[in-house]
């Protein structure tokens, strides 16, 4: 998983991992999505 990691960023790409105990409890997975997902959005100038 970490080599997978380095050969992304080094092509370019942002990598955001999460780990199983964050993801588990659905309530704590919509929480951190619902904060995740608009600050990447305004990070990376996203519009809907």
């Amino acid at each position: 998983m970490v080599a997978a990691d380095r050969d992304l960023k080094l092509r370019g790409y942002e990598v955001f991992r999460f780990g199983h105990d964050e993801l588990k409890r659905p309530e704590d997975a919509k929480k951190l999505l619902l904060q995740f997902i608009p600050d990447m959005f305004s990070r990376f100038r996203v519009r809907l």
